[in-house]
């Protein structure tokens, strides 16, 4: 069982599956503060319970929270449901991370993916964090609008994606190709790693690499930062384009 205790989180919970919530716990004395809250839990038939603030605290302990959501699991999206987006005339663009292990880091790069409307996230089984209690509550809400995938061995499914067409763009600060010089258009797939970067199946695996132009005296960007920082290119190209007639 998952516990949100964002606001953001659980609100969007509420709105986008609530035949998959548990209770709504409220501390006593703080009920005012949420009736927006209260009313969609009421609209989408969530039950929605008051404690008292002791009842609360031996409940929930250590939670910094006035309010308490019981959720299931978090589920995955399948591997084929992000495949079965690359029909003919298709553009997404998806994200895959590679070795990501600190759960806040996933849960800011849930929250940019769901902004910035990416097709799908991808995660390895291994060597990475899993979509958890703190992922989810640091994504205010932003894994209920991306597909998240996690998969066996991220250089094959990379490969996999590759033989339907999508470009694998590999970010590495290393490389000499600033990511705005590369056309974002058509399907693709950003690739992240973590501390250590990627790795090196990863990163032979990849198309082309790419960085993000930095301060050659500091240039090293936390991988939440930059995914955000290469979503937003990948968006400005697609909307230009389009504002453009779709000349690539």
């Amino acid at each position: 069982m998952t516990l949100l205790t964002n606001r953001d989180s659980i609100l969007e919970a509420i709105r986008q599956h609530p035949g998959k919530l548990g209770r709504l716990f409220i501390e006593a004395g703080h009920e005012h503060g949420l009736d927006k809250m209260i009313e969609a839990a009421k609209r989408a038939g969530v039950s929605w319970r008051v404690l008292s603030g002791d009842e609360f605290a031996r409940r929930f302990k250590g939670v910094r929270s006035h309010i308490c959501l019981e959720k299931e699991d978090f589920e995955y999206a399948s591997p084929e449901d992000l495949l079965g987006l690359l029909k003919d005339g298709a553009e997404p663009f998806f994200s895959a991370l590679d070795g990501v292990f600190d759960p806040q880091n996933l849960g800011n790069i849930i929250r940019s993916a769901a902004c910035f409307s990416d097709s799908g996230l991808i995660l390895p089984k291994d060597r990475a964090c899993s979509v958890n209690d703190t992922a989810l509550n640091i994504a205010r809400g932003g894994a209920e609008h991306v597909p998240i995938v996690r998969v066996t061995n991220l250089a094959r499914f990379l490969s996999d994606l590759k033989k339907r067409n999508v470009f694998c763009y590999g970010l590495d600060e290393r490389a000499e190709k600033p990511l705005w010089d590369v056309n974002l258009a058509g399907p693709i797939c950003l690739v992240f790693g973590g501390e250590d970067g990627l790795r090196r199946l990863t990163k032979e695996t990849c198309d082309e690499l790419v960085t993000i132009p930095s301060n050659p005296a500091f240039p090293t960007l936390n991988v939440a930062t930059s995914f955000a920082v290469a979503h937003y290119e990948v968006v400005r190209q697609r909307r230009k384009r389009a504002q453009n007639g779709n000349k690539r």
